[in-house]
């Protein structure tokens, strides 16, 4: 059995963890934020196509790695922004159990409020190249 995309994300998920000491809101994970700055992360698949011919060719998978960075509202512009856009430069490598992946992009997008918090997310555009899944 093929694990690429759980081994995508564990990719992404272990670089994130390394950043800093700032608290991590991790998918299906019951969490408390409190009056703090934390992180929240989505995996978000977004397309795998055959590049190399024959039944065993080789499959692109393309990815978005979301990761919001969630503040108490009125507590000012963050750094984590672009701690986190240092942290997945373009270019950069990640590779778990086998699987390498190479981001292509960070990006932020438009804040937003909601109820007591500020948001600001940060996209990372992810690629990768996996043999076919038998």
């Amino acid at each position: 059995m093929s694990t690429y995309f759980n081994d995508m994300q564990a990719a992404l998920d272990t670089r994130l963890d390394g950043m800093d000491s700032t608290p991590i809101a991790w998918p299906n994970i019951p969490y408390e934020p409190g009056n703090v700055t934390y992180l929240k992360p989505s995996f978000i698949p977004a397309g795998t196509l055959q590049v190399t011919l024959g039944d065993t060719g080789k499959d692109e998978t393309l990815a978005i790695y979301q990761v919001e960075v969630i503040s108490p509202r009125g507590a000012g512009r963050s750094s984590l922004p672009d701690t986190i856009a240092d942290r997945f430069k373009r270019g950069t490598i990640l590779t778990y159990n086998g699987v390498s992946l190479r981001v292509r992009s960070v990006s932020i997008g438009s804040a937003l409020t909601d109820g007591a918090y500020y948001i600001v997310p940060v996209s990372i555009n992810v690629q990768t190249y996996t043999g076919a899944r038998t």
